[in-house]
């Protein structure tokens, strides 16, 4: 087990569990990638409104990002809810997995942007413009 003696080590701790590169958790979080390198390093501290923002990115507690504690032995991935007309758009466009969970964590990103609004109410069609606007930056690598 890492030693988990700071926010830094427990942030790192989670980000890799997670597989994220700092680069894909400042995204989430809406912070700089030098910015989460240095917390991480613990060259810089966190206020407390970061904190919170990196928090939700690492589906994690200020609790436990602030005082440590126990940590888990593997950081367990929070469960997934996908909307059964996504599924269903995915299944007509043979989409992969990563694929159809790019959609949704890009919708969740729009959603959260504007502040808000009721989530799992798009229908397919609705589903299937925001997969064409983002199509070409789905290709999986060959």
């Amino acid at each position: 087990m890492p030693s988990l003696n700071t926010v830094g080590q427990r942030v790192n701790y989670i980000r890799t569990q997670m597989g994220l590169t700092l680069e894909a958790l400042a995204e989430r979080a809406g912070l700089s990638k030098s910015f989460l390198w240095e917390v991480e390093q613990d060259r810089s501290d966190i206020s407390g409104r970061r904190l919170l923002q990196l928090a939700d990115a690492l589906n994690a507690s200020v609790e436990f990002l602030l005082r440590g504690g126990a940590a888990p032995a593997e950081y367990e991935l929070p469960s997934v809810e996908v909307p059964r007309s996504l599924g269903e758009l995915a299944e007509e466009e043979g989409l992969t997995y990563r694929q159809m969970m790019t959609i949704l964590e890009i919708e969740h990103s729009i959603v959260a942007r504007r502040g808000g609004g009721p989530r799992g109410t798009k229908g397919k069609e609705e589903w299937r413009a925001l997969y064409l606007a983002v199509r070409q930056f789905l290709e999986e690598p060959e």
